[in-house]
């Protein structure tokens, strides 16, 4: 880290030396190092604006240029120049995408000098060059004569010529060295020619090349010259003057390829562009990026007013904005619009308009536009989303409570809440897993919504409860909403489930009444009714339980069937209680119950279990107690079908009991299980001989089952005497 900060200062220490603004911002925006030159131009401490993106530190006008120049580097990947404008300086920024070793975007980094004074001095030459002054060609440089021999050698040049070429005069009139030797021979020989064949024709000749002086460097010069004639017309030598203009020429290229920039820019920009007359609406020039956001061609937009692929409702704001504009009430503006393409479709863009006027008399502004279709969507979504609940589509919890306080004024007595629950829901996600509650929630959803009122407003407020929200309803009127939803619930079903919702409601009759308190009453209303129903409900479920596993499995229902049966006999053959035989036919018609959770194809399966087939299998008897524990009086129950799969001998599971810690209904049910799975046809085996499979029981008694038990077994039910 030492090292780290050690590089870091020294890198803030060259930057700081540079004469121009040099900075570097993250992918958010935010300057992360800047040199002085931005703090001293800004006149701000650097707390102020390290940390800050540009809308935090400059007015939004220009703020959006930076930022729309930052993301068209950020988008295509490219460095590039940029020009802009700031407290009547012209600027030029070069800005570059950084990346770290692992090709991440990681920020932008850049540098911005001022132009200022280079572009008006620009602005003069190209204003002059238009004008060609007589001025211009008489301004002092170098002065020099040369005589007319074939080679045009130059007998007389100023003491000027070392400013210009970095040779004295006399290096230049010398034998080893010609002043036309400092031109680059591509343009030698075109003007030794030239100037040859125009001798005699008394002409003012004017003609710009290149030379290299004497360090190496190239610059550029102007010669104007023209002939001079003795009393009898005979040309004796040539006359002139060279200038240089490198500082013309080199910001004549300037300008070039800030013309091609700011055309590519224009062209090529991610955003559309368009220059309009702010008086008649009409467009100067648009591009590509533009005229395919509107929906039509360059062409037909340089033909029609702005207003014409505007949304009507849109116009009255844009209007107001532009008179404000055009009366320099506002320096420029963004508003997000709307824009009608000719197949009716509609975009929404945003927009940015500026002026943009060549001269006194004219009104005109540039509008930029960015196609915001997408993000207007999101927004819309987004905003859904915070106020309805994902899964039913009605309002959530954060709805409800902006939607109480609202509501809750004395024009809306009397005010009624009903708070409802859906029954059974912990019992189905656990049994037939979350997307079945979820279905069982969703369909409660539907229910209710479809027997309120259109204005009433409900919402899910948690996992199983929802929510009525009926403003100018008494209590009379919320009973009748409620019936209509109980009685419609009734004729509904998830799966082999019915829906089944408890209510609980209060009114609000004065505005004296605490709306805290009536809805505490319509909750504790509506638990009490849920109480009241709980074990009818919890019979029910189990019932769809045990429905949805037949329905996977027909052989599981018959199976159920002969165990139970055979645990009849054995009841009887122990001379058990007569509720005690209830309750063990009970147990073994539930012992199964846990394959509900269980993949169809798994218990199915015509072949053998993989290991990881056999665990999922395995997960039964535990699956079974879980659900029969939801039933308060059932945890016997529930404990029985939990021990089936234990064994004498401690092998078994879940728990690894042995013995007589295995309850008597389990250790029972065990044999009857195995018995009937041994002598039942099944799609990956044949149904053994009765024979074998009692052999197979005394083998296994003392190991895996109730070795007095299998006797009884065997001897009673099975009327098998012992050997």
């Amino acid at each position: 880290m030492e090292d780290e900060q050690i590089i870091t200062n020294y890198f803030k220490a060259i930057v700081d030396c540079f004469p121009f603004e040099v900075w570097f911002k993250d992918t958010n925006g935010n300057y992360r190092i800047i040199n002085k030159y931005i703090q001293n131009d800004l006149n701000r401490p650097l707390t102020d604006i390290i940390g800050r993106n540009d809308y935090e530190i400059y007015p939004k006008n220009y703020a959006d240029r930076y930022v729309d120049s930052d993301r068209a580097v950020i988008e295509e990947g490219l460095n590039g120049y940029y020009i802009s404008e700031y407290k009547n300086k012209v600027y030029e920024e070069y800005k570059s995408p950084i990346f770290d070793k692992s090709d991440r975007l990681i920020g932008i980094a850049g540098f911005s000098k001022d132009i200022t004074q280079t572009r008006e001095i620009q602005n003069a030459l190209v204003e002059s060059e238009r004008n060609k002054s007589v001025l211009l060609s008489n301004l002092p440089g170098v002065a020099y004569r040369s005589n007319c021999d074939p080679d045009l050698e130059m007998t007389f040049i100023s003491e000027g010529c070392y400013d210009l070429t970095g040779y004295k005069a006399e290096e230049l009139l010398g034998q080893k060295r010609s002043y036309y030797d400092l031109i680059y021979p591509e343009y030698r020989s075109v003007l030794l020619d030239k100037w040859k064949k125009s001798a005699g024709l008394d002409l003012v000749m004017t003609d710009e090349y290149p030379i290299k002086t004497a360090s190496g460097d190239t610059k550029w010069v102007c010669e104007k010259f023209r002939e001079v004639y003795n009393s009898e017309r005979n040309v004796i030598a040539t006359e002139g003057f060279i200038i240089d203009i490198t500082e013309r020429k080199n910001a004549e290229k300037s300008l070039k390829q800030s013309e091609e920039r700011f055309r590519a820019i224009f062209e090529e920009a991610p955003l559309g562009i368009g220059i309009f007359d702010s008086i008649n609406g009409e467009s100067y020039q648009v591009n590509d990026r533009f005229a395919e956001i509107v929906g039509r061609t360059k062409e037909e937009l340089l033909h029609i007013n702005w207003m014409e692929y505007s949304h009507p409702d849109d116009i009255e704001e844009n209007l107001k904005k532009l008179e404000l504009l055009n009366t320099n009430k506002i320096m420029s503006f963004s508003m997000n619009k709307r824009l009608i393409r000719p197949d009716g479709s509609v975009v929404w863009a945003n927009m940015t308009v500026a002026p943009c006027s060549y001269d006194d008399n004219s009104k005109s502004h540039v509008c930029m536009i960015e196609d915001i279709s997408d993000k207007k969507r999101t927004e819309e979504e987004v905003l859904y989303l915070s106020f309805h609940d994902q899964l039913t589509g009605l309002y959530n919890h954060r709805f409800y409570v902006e939607a109480l306080k609202r509501l809750d004024k004395k024009q809306n007595l009397p005010i009624t809440l009903i708070m409802g629950d859906v029954n059974g829901l912990k019992l189905i996600n656990d049994s037939l897993g979350h997307a079945m509650g979820d279905e069982l929630i969703k369909k409660a959803a539907t229910v209710i919504k479809n027997e309120c009122r259109p204005d009433d407003i409900i919402a899910r407020i948690g996992g199983d409860e929802f929510i009525i929200l009926l403003p100018n309803t008494n209590s009379l009127e919320a009973g009748e909403i409620i019936k209509r939803i109980n009685e419609k619930s009734l004729k509904e079903k998830v799966g082999y489930s019915s829906v089944s919702i408890s209510f609980g409601y209060e009114t609000k009759n004065t505005e004296e009444d605490k709306i805290e308190e009536i809805f505490k009453k319509a909750e504790d209303k509506m638990y009490e009714k849920k109480q009241s129903k709980s074990h009818s409900v919890t019979e029910l479920t189990i019932s769809s339980i045990i429905a949805s596993l037949y329905n996977k499995s027909l052989r599981e229902e018959q199976h159920c069937n002969r165990v139970s049966q055979l645990c009849e006999s054995m009841a009887i053959a122990l001379g058990l209680p007569v509720y005690e035989t209830t309750k063990l036919k009970m147990v073994a018609m539930l012992h199964d119950i846990g394959k509900v959770v269980i993949d169809e194809n798994i218990l199915k399966k015509p072949g053998s279990l993989t290991d990881n087939e056999w665990g999922e299998i395995k997960r039964h008897s535990e699956m079974g107690y879980r659900i029969l524990s939801a039933v308060n009086d059932m945890s016997d129950i529930a404990g029985c079908v939990l021990s089936h799969h234990e064994r004498w001998d401690g092998l078994g599971y879940p728990k690894g009991l042995k013995e007589e810690q295995i309850p008597l209904m389990s250790r029972i049910i065990a044999i009857a299980d195995a018995y009937d799975a041994m002598t039942s046809e099944r799609s990956y085996k044949n149904a053994m001989e009765e024979e074998v499979a009692v052999l197979e029981l005394r083998n296994n008694a003392g190991t895996q089952f109730d070795p007095e038990l299998v006797s009884k077994f065997i001897g009673y039910v099975l009327n098998k005497n012992e050997k």
